[in-house]
């Protein structure tokens, strides 16, 4: 019996589909089980706070004032702080939380934006009954964040501390290899809340560099969170917001005096690393009382997750908690 060519065709379609079908349900079920081992193994250490209906998750730690306030980066979450928020607690109260749909905190309705990220922070702040003055030391694009704070609490915010902040001109600025490189970066940010659903992202180690040098509590915590579909869907809620947010930021004009310290990393995209060190620069120059600082050998994450690399920022914070208590004559 001959088989024509067209069935030959229907059939190896039939398979393929077949076999496709039975590797996304093998991935949907190892998906499953192992968010639910990620869910046993991780809790969270600190305390729920509502905000307009939301709980979000904070970390409370050390004495004193003025209170630094740790604002994550873009895909992030409290977690990340893991260097940082101790030793900063050894000379003055700091918290870190996570925001609306990322980590612990729970998923909002309201548009993804900076001028309501800002609102939604300083409302937590004083739910949680934390007083002004603030620091605000932010990473990524939690300096857009943190810029926007600034601008709309003036009177409540003493300092700022920026880690290689995102600069709101930095996509039309950067050249056409840069801009490609974020649009592949955002691009996958976008698709990751389906492609974890099926456990792509959990064999391939997604985002694994995020992690890499943190004790490995919080490592563990934030590779698990990088493969939860619900963190992974705030976070690409708020990368289809980023141009919005630079529009933002971008009309909030000069910081005037505030103190402010720029970190930069060594080494962002290699291929328009100076274009990023101009840009740093910019920043620091939107306080006429500014300090700034590239950290030898890091890149962009390892500000945060490289104890040494770490230790840069929290010597930066402490310079500017000391400006402020001096400014305000505060006790430590």
């Amino acid at each position: 019996m001959t088989i024509s060519a067209s069935k030959i065709t229907s059939r190896a379609v039939l398979g393929l589909g077949a076999v496709a079908a039975t590797l996304t349900a093998s991935g949907a079920l190892y998906q499953l089980f192992a968010s639910k081992r990620d869910r046993k193994r991780h809790t969270a250490s600190g305390r729920f706070i509502d905000v307009d209906g939301v709980l979000l998750h904070l970390n409370d730690q050390g004495e004193g004032s003025p209170t630094v306030v740790l604002e994550a980066g873009l895909t992030s979450m409290s977690a990340q702080w893991a260097w940082i928020q101790p030793e900063v607690a050894k000379f003055t109260r700091v918290v870190s939380y996570d925001r609306a749909g990322l980590g612990f905190s729970a998923a909002s309705a309201q548009p993804r934006d900076a001028h309501r990220t800002a609102e939604r922070l300083h409302a937590l702040l004083q739910k949680a009954e934390i007083p002004a003055p603030y620091v605000i030391a932010a990473h990524s694009m939690g300096g857009l964040f943190a810029r926007m704070f600034a601008h709309l609490y003036p009177d409540e915010t003493a300092g700022l501390v920026l880690i290689d902040s995102v600069h709101p001109d930095q996509r039309r600025r950067a050249g056409a290899g840069a801009d490609w490189q974020h649009s592949l970066v955002f691009g996958q940010l976008m698709a990751a809340p389906y492609l974890a659903r099926v456990g792509v992202l959990r064999l391939n180690h997604y985002r694994a560099h995020m992690a890499l040098g943190l004790p490995k509590t919080e490592a563990d915590l934030l590779l698990a969170m990088s493969n939860a579909p619900s963190h992974l869907r705030g976070t690409s809620e708020e990368a289809a917001g980023f141009n919005a947010m630079c529009t933002q930021v971008r009309n909030c004009g000069t910081l005037g005096d505030l103190p402010l310290a720029v970190l930069s990393s060594e080494s962002w995209f290699s291929e328009w690393d100076n274009a990023w060190h101009s840009l740093q620069r910019e920043i620091a120059g939107l306080s006429t009382n500014s300090t700034f600082r590239i950290v030898p050998g890091s890149n962009h994450s390892s500000l945060i997750t490289i104890r040494d690399h770490a230790s840069e920022v929290i010597e930066a914070i402490r310079g500017i908690v000391d400006q402020v208590r001096n400014k305000y004559q505060l006790a430590a």
